[in-house]
């Protein structure tokens, strides 16, 4: 059984066996502890600016110490908010160091009268309802924390109110599934927002609420099939920062091969409508358009101060594989030719017999059955590249088997880089 009542607030005491903390004997440890580990003073500060939130109430237990001719009550469920209300009417009973910032928060502020407060007979009786409030979702009957996509369609905030709209655009037609878009929308919008990327995704977002769109729905779809590809693989990731890399991904998507039609007029960013054509194109976007532009290769690459190596690198992540696989894959064999020189092969060895099982062991890359992903990887792209370079006729023009034999070798390269950098003088 719950009453609900109104309290004035110097009646109300600080529950000293409260979850958040361990047992205190005085309410003076209580309100210590909650102003050093709870952001008490911040707590203040808001309600000060805005009042109380009228959605919650304070639960209250009768305090047995008092008499009925003066009733006081033990706070059950909103200790943080009474102990803020406490010392914005007397902050002399805040932390020495923090009294200042109470006296600054309750200046000028009108104070409260009584507190609309439910009152419960015993804790067990509120015990169920404060589990159903602080101890997560439980299966549904406790509260759901907001996504970051619903938060953000809630606050209307413009930091990522970009990414919120391309995304639901891309489920709508089919681009992503409900379940693949879980958990990116930081990492979309810190991609979407810069300037290169929209310039080669062809978005206008000078208005967020009438977000436009300067390329024809089929290209622009392409391109965010692109993007979102890349999202998925892990391509484009949440470690992305520094003006170079986002120019170095726009100039990525600039290279996808599309319709060719350039611009059209801006025309408003259409909802969509999912259907069976969407998934269809879905699958065809995902195909590669690039090799990975691995930034951390670049980067490494950079620190070596070595501008063959860089170029190289930067042209096969660059050329768009269709139609041009055979010059992609000439570039590729090029490239670990040259990586694999600078590192010490001799004249007379290939690279995979450079990137012998033993050297990459010393690398702490896989070893034995693990390792042979690897080994597949350095054999084909060495055959392939040779024989597209040396034969009248044949070529290589598996664009996609290119694309994974690079990411397989990613850390091989990497590592290699690294000892080239040990051993510069």
């Amino acid at each position: 059984m719950v009453t609900r009542i109104e309290v004035e607030v110097d009646r109300i005491f600080l529950d000293q066996e409260n979850p958040r903390h361990k047992p205190y004997k005085t309410q003076a440890e209580v309100i210590d502890y909650l102003c050093n580990h709870e952001s008490i003073l911040s707590l203040a500060r808001d309600i000060a600016k805005h009042g109380l939130n009228p959605i919650e109430q304070f639960a209250l237990l009768d305090d047995d110490e008092s008499d009925e001719e003066s009733p006081a009550y033990i706070v059950a469920e909103g200790n943080r908010r009474i102990c803020a209300l406490k010392l914005l009417h007397d902050p002399d009973l805040a932390p020495a160091k923090l009294r200042n910032g109470f006296r600054q928060a309750a200046s000028g502020w009108a104070g409260t009268g009584p507190l609309p407060c439910v009152l419960f007979e015993d804790r067990k009786a509120v015990d169920l309802w404060l589990q159903r409030i602080h101890d997560g979702e439980q299966g549904g009957i406790g509260r759901r924390k907001w996504s970051a996509d619903q938060s953000a369609r809630h606050s209307g905030s413009t930091k990522d109110k970009l990414a919120l709209t391309l995304l639901d655009y891309a489920e709508r037609k089919g681009l992503i599934s409900a379940e693949e878009r879980k958990g990116t929308l930081t990492t979309v919008s810190r991609y979407v927002t810069k300037a290169p990327v929209q310039s080669a995704l062809g978005i206008d977002a000078s208005d967020l609420a009438n977000i436009k769109v300067t390329k024809s729905e089929g290209d622009f779809d392409t391109l965010l099939g692109k993007f979102l590809g890349d999202l998925g693989s892990g391509h484009v990731n949440s470690r992305a920062k520094g003006v170079a890399t986002f120019k170095a991904y726009g100039r990525e998507l600039e290279a996808v091969v599309v319709s060719g039609k350039g611009k059209v007029d801006p025309k408003l960013l259409e909802k969509g409508s999912k259907s069976k054509k969407s998934t269809r194109r879905r699958t065809k976007v995902k195909a590669r358009a690039t090799l990975t532009h691995d930034h951390e290769i670049m980067d490494a690459l950079k620190a070596l101060d070595s501008q063959k190596l860089v170029n190289l690198y930067n042209s096969i992540t660059i050329v768009p594989l269709n139609p041009h696989v055979p010059l992609v894959t000439v570039g590729a064999w090029a490239f670990m030719e040259s990586l694999s020189g600078l590192a010490g092969r001799g004249d007379g060895a290939s690279f995979p017999s450079f990137f012998s099982k033993d050297r990459r062991a010393k690398w702490g890359l896989p070893s034995g059955k693990d390792a042979k992903a690897i080994t597949e990887a350095l054999d084909q792209l060495s055959t392939s590249g040779d024989v597209t370079k040396h034969d009248g006729v044949a070529a290589h023009f598996n664009g996609e088997q290119l694309a994974n034999n690079m990411d397989t070798l990613r850390d091989l390269i990497l590592k290699c880089v690294e000892e080239v950098a040990a051993k510069k003088p």
